[in-house]
Formats: C-alpha cells, structure tokens, sequence
C-alpha cells in the first residue's frame, strides 16, 4: 500500500541505493514536483525523456523506455492526495527490474537523470532539511501532540480539555468554577507535558515547537521541565479555527530555518577545525579518501556545489577530483577511467556509510575551500 515516506524509511532507502553496485544498463533517477498536478508531471516527464532517446542506442534505449513506461504508469495511477514530490529509481535489464519510489510530503526539484548508479543527493538533502520533530498545539478545548515527519503531520496524542461551563449556576458559583478551573486546566497541562516528554524520549526527537493560544502556550513553557526548555525551537500563534496542516505548515518554515542554523553552525566547527589544525578535511579528494576508510564523521557541503566531473578507475578503484584528459588510469595504467560526478560520489560514499551529511546554504569560507569538507572521527595521518 502507498504511503508518505517518513524519516526513518527515507533512511533505510539512501542505503539501499549507496549500495547499488555499477551496471551496464542506465539507471534511472528521477525527482517530481507534483504540485503543478498530473498533467503537468507526464509533461515534464515526456520532455526529459525526449531529450535523453536521442543519447541512447539499443538495449540502452529498449531498457529506458520499460523504465520511463513504469514511472509514466505510476504518475497515472499510484500518486496519493497528499503527496507533493515523487522520487522514482528505475533499472530495466534482462527481466531483472529495479523500481523503488517514494513519495514525500514536500514539493523535489525536476529532474531526470541517467548514471551508472542511482543519484540521491536530493534524497540527502531532504533528509538533512526536514528531520522529525514535535509539534503541541494547545487550545482552551484541546491539545494536541503531532509528530511532523518530512513535511507529513501523524496526530500521536489528542485529548479534550471539557469545558466545566455547564456546572456554573448549577452546583457551583462563579468564584468556585474560576477556582477549580485553574486548578483542572494545571493538573491538564501537566498531564499534557508529561505525555510530550515520553514522546520525545520514545521518538527520540531532539525538537519541539509550540503552537496555540497565547496565553496557554505560555504557560506551558514556563511549565516546561529544563531538558524539554532546551529543545524547544519556537511558539506559534493559532486558534481552534486554524486547521492543523496551515500550523504545521507554519512550524515547517521556522523549523526549516532552525536547521539551517545549526548546518551553519556545523560548517564553522568544519572552518575552526582547519584554522587549527583538527581533525577535519576539505576538498573532495580528501573527503572521498576519509569518506571510503570509514574516517568520516560528518560531511559538508555547499548547497549549490557543484563540481567540474572527476575520474573513476574501474579497474584499480582509485578516483581523482580532476576532469580526466584520457581513459588511462595514472596508478595502474588501465584504459577503464570514465568521468565522475564528485557531488554525488560523495554523497554515495557518506550513504554507504550512514555518515551524516549537512548541507549548508551560504558560507563564504567553505566556499573559498572548495565547497565541501568533512568533519573526522580520528586524526587522518594515524
């Protein structure tokens, strides 16, 4: 059955594609904004593939178009409502199909591509972008506890705060209902954030935003024991009339913002590590080299890198950062060099290895490093 990919599948499946060994046949990746509507997808889709038949002869050409067909027919009959981006891994050989999509909460960018092995860094950095995270929406009749996975809202826990309105001139007066109402509302809350807490700890999230009445939500997070003070990002506004995907679309804007922050803050550990000679590298020579001996802890780069092609031997697996001038390997002489994207070898190696990957908007001085760099586990020349 058809579902929103969540965090932890979206995990699962960069490795099993970092994984895929090369094969003569194309592999197909391919990354759909659906918000423009279906039409508009098989468009852009025909018009791509257009394009890429006049580079492909063959059993290349037959084995793209079963391919292109497969994700054609999806687009038409599998897309759920809610779905705003689609990614689609597709090889067709010898009766030995490989088809895997995903589909996401959040809009990706067009792009259909052909590449000896499946191109996730759009996948990683959706993964780096939009980590799980909880969301309290307090009212004066509810609260709500929701876990925002990718972009996609799971309501975890709701539960009604009944309004004690109707005992007022019945059994208590007015002085005794504001008393005991306080006291009820307190003793709620309390039960509301002790809830939260064993989410946070179940789900292991390491962030909370707040969204409601002004006047709860503040006493919430006075309320808030320190170890939940500390991961709490923001407060946003809403009322019982909001309806709960425009919250969690307003969460997702300052979480997305919050993110960048600490990728930011990340990339000046990177900076300060090289300043002073730590265990940190730039360059993607350097980074594939600690990337492939499992020295990396953490691999950064530039949102808009985009590197000139290197080289990979085939023969002697040793790669370069280089555009290649000939197909002779210069280690082991071999005519079996071919080009490269450094951008997404990188990202490959740090899926293969589950190593984390932040990816920085701006930044002047890993720009001027080359773009990328990784953050070490041990000292590189040990």
């Amino acid at each position: 059955m058809e579902h929103l990919t969540t965090h932890e599948e979206l995990r699962d499946r960069i490795l099993i594609l970092a994984g895929i060994v090369e094969s003569p046949t194309p592999f197909i990746s391919c990354y759909l904004n659906l918000e423009p509507g279906k039409e508009h997808v098989q468009q852009t889709i025909e018009r791509r593939a257009n394009l890429l038949r006049r580079v492909l002869k063959g059993s290349d050409l037959d084995d793209f178009e079963e391919s292109i067909g497969a994700i054609k027919s999806y687009v038409e009959r599998d897309l759920l409502p809610e779905a705003k981006g689609l990614a689609f891994f597709a090889r067709s050989s010898f009766g030995k199909e490989f088809y895997m999509p995903l589909q996401f909460a959040v809009p990706l960018p067009d792009q259909l591509r052909i590449y000896p092995t499946p191109n996730i860094y759009n996948l990683i950095e959706l993964k780096d972008t939009y980590e799980r995270y909880l969301v309290m929406i307090a009212t004066e009749e509810w609260v709500r506890i929701v876990e925002v996975n990718l972009g996609a809202a799971t309501i975890q826990a709701w539960t009604e705060n009944s309004g004690l309105h109707e005992r007022v001139g019945n059994e208590w007066s007015e002085t005794q209902y504001q008393l005991y109402r306080r006291d009820r509302e307190g003793r709620f809350l309390q039960e509301k954030i002790a809830t939260l807490e064993k989410l946070m700890h179940s789900g292991d999230h390491s962030h909370l935003m707040l969204a409601g009445d002004p006047q709860i939500t503040s006493r919430i997070r006075e309320a808030l024991p320190d170890h939940l003070a500390t991961k709490l990002i923001d407060t946003i506004p809403a009322s019982c009339r909001d309806a709960q995907t425009d919250i969690v679309t307003a969460t997702l804007s300052v979480f997305v913002e919050q993110e960048e922050l600490e990728s930011q803050s990340i990339a000046d550990r990177l900076i300060q590590a090289i300043r002073t000679q730590g265990l940190a590298v730039v360059g993607a020579k350097d980074c594939l080299e600690n990337l492939q001996r499992s020295k990396a802890d953490t691999l950064i780069m530039l949102q808009d890198y985009n590197p000139d092609p290197g080289w990979y031997c085939s023969s002697c697996n040793e790669m370069g950062e280089t555009t290649p001038e000939t197909d002779i390997c210069p280690h082991c002489n071999s005519t079996t060099v071919r080009p490269i994207d450094l951008r997404e070898e990188l990202v490959r190696q740090a899926g293969k290895m589950d190593c984390p990957v932040e990816v920085v908007e701006y930044s002047d001085t890993l720009l001027e490093l080359g773009g990328v760099g990784c953050l070490l586990r041990f000292r590189a020349d040990l």
